[in-house]
């Protein structure tokens, strides 16, 4: 692999992981916090709603995930465009009433991602040490100890932000990259939520310095895959069988920094027991007679690295996202009769 950004000796520190403590400066120093003005009511009622779902007990936040999920599941929210996704992923391998078991069961996981989204990212160090194991973690401390950063790769699967969150709060320094939120007082929350995750963020429109940058200092970076991405920004990939837009840079990123890149995820096993898991870091693919298509090769390689987690756990994809709208010229958009 090419390694064309120079370290420049900027590793944070001698070796990770290192204490919380550590990682909880770091992420002060380097990830600033948002400010806003006015919007007092606003920022009033997230803070009771916030503060509400912080004293429930696990047992009780569990079943109001899941109650929040069966709303979801029976007002039919993305039900068709669901069921569109479940037919071009699985077609005839799957039955009707399979595809909507698992429709079911995504909406039941959306809805814990949404009450565990108010209450752990201020848990403590106690959850994340107690209630959530991380799988092979090997793999994060050997890549990150090359001094290169890390790439995780993942998507819209299990608990989302949380997975990032867990890298943070075991003694790395991490920051997901993501498009800002149009409403100050949630994209406020947000950044308060994963700060005190010890996990930074990168806005997509002022990225590419920030990321070599965090990478030489040994972030591990979180992506998320399963995105689309708009023509001539992104490049189409097959996805589970069909061709749509998709994140071109990671591959860049990785041969431009020689970071590792790993897939990962996390997902909710029980009311208090959460499990962070970590595959193996993905190998890099060379062409070196066509530099362009070795970067897509790699971003494709990627790309089925977290479609195969995806298969393995369907009922934690968010199968309602719109993934297949943006398509090569001359195909359908397979969702143009439900827009």
């Amino acid at each position: 692999m090419q390694d064309n950004i120079e370290n420049n000796g900027t590793f944070a520190f001698e070796r990770l992981p290192v204490s919380i403590e550590e990682i909880r400066d770091y992420t002060q120093k380097h990830f600033r916090q948002k400010e806003v003005k006015g919007h007092f009511i606003k920022r009033l009622s997230v803070w009771l709603i916030i503060s509400f779902f912080r004293l429930l007990p696990y047992w009780f936040a569990y079943r109001i995930g899941t109650f929040i999920g069966r709303i979801l599941y029976f007002l039919k929210i993305g039900k068709h465009v669901a069921l569109i996704n479940l037919d071009i992923v699985y077609g005839d391998t799957k039955s009707a009433g399979k595809k909507k078991a698992i429709y079911r069961a995504s909406l039941l996981n959306f809805g814990r991602v949404i009450i565990n989204y108010m209450r752990l990212p201020f848990a403590g160090e106690a959850f994340w040490t107690k209630h959530c194991e991380l799988v092979n973690e090997d793999v994060l401390k050997k890549a990150v100890n090359r001094k290169k950063g890390v790439l995780f790769v993942g998507g819209h699967i299990g608990m989302w932000d949380l997975a990032g969150g867990k890298v943070g709060m075991s003694g790395y320094p991490a920051a997901v990259i993501s498009k800002g939120i149009v409403d100050p007082v949630i994209d406020k929350f947000v950044t308060k939520a994963r700060t005190a995750m010890n996990m930074g963020g990168i806005e997509t429109r002022k990225t590419m310095d920030q990321i070599f940058s965090g990478l030489r200092r040994g972030e591990s970076l979180v992506l998320a895959l399963d995105q689309n991405i708009k023509k001539g920004r992104g490049e189409f990939i097959d996805w589970m069988g069909k061709k749509t837009s998709s994140v071109k840079s990671t591959a860049y990123i990785a041969r431009e920094s020689g970071a590792a890149v790993i897939p990962g995820f996390m997902i909710q096993l029980g009311p208090k027991e959460f499990k962070m898991i970590l595959k193996d870091e993905l190998p890099w693919l060379e062409c070196p007679e066509d530099p362009e298509k070795e970067l897509m090769m790699n971003n494709q390689n990627q790309a089925d690295a977290v479609q195969k987690i995806i298969l393995a756990y369907p009922e934690h994809w968010l199968w309602i996202y719109k993934r297949w709208k943006i398509v090569p010229d001359g195909e359908t958009n397979p969702y143009k009769q439900s827009d």
